[in-house]
């Protein structure tokens, strides 16, 4: 499993971001900074944010509980790092964490 910190998840974030949109032969920032909300400036379509959070869990190596982020932060590259390194530090990884009937189970 990789380091889940926010620096990491930043840094992951970018890499998989210029991976993507180079493949797609898309044009991309040097850095994609904390206050870039990636739905709304087309980085990302919906499907796109999909992927992105199924990635972000395979990094980390299990269930996030996406729900419990604004999603209005969620498209957003600061708050959603911060969230998931905020997830994996209160949730160590000896828990699994799993949503169930929209609830969040340890």
């Amino acid at each position: 499993m990789h380091e889940c910190n926010a620096k990491d998840l930043r840094d992951f974030l970018n890499l998989y971001l210029v991976e993507k949109l180079q493949a797609e032969g898309r044009g991309f920032p040097d850095d994609f900074g904390d206050s870039c909300d990636l739905l709304l400036s087309g980085v990302i379509d919906s499907l796109g944010l999909v992927e992105l959070m199924t990635a972000l869990q395979e990094r980390c190596g299990r269930e996030i509980d996406f729900d419990a982020l604004d999603p209005e932060q969620m498209t957003k590259v600061g708050p959603l790092c911060d969230f998931v390194a905020d997830q994996m530090e209160r949730f160590p990884s000896s828990e699994k964490l799993a949503i169930s009937g929209g609830s969040l189970l340890v």
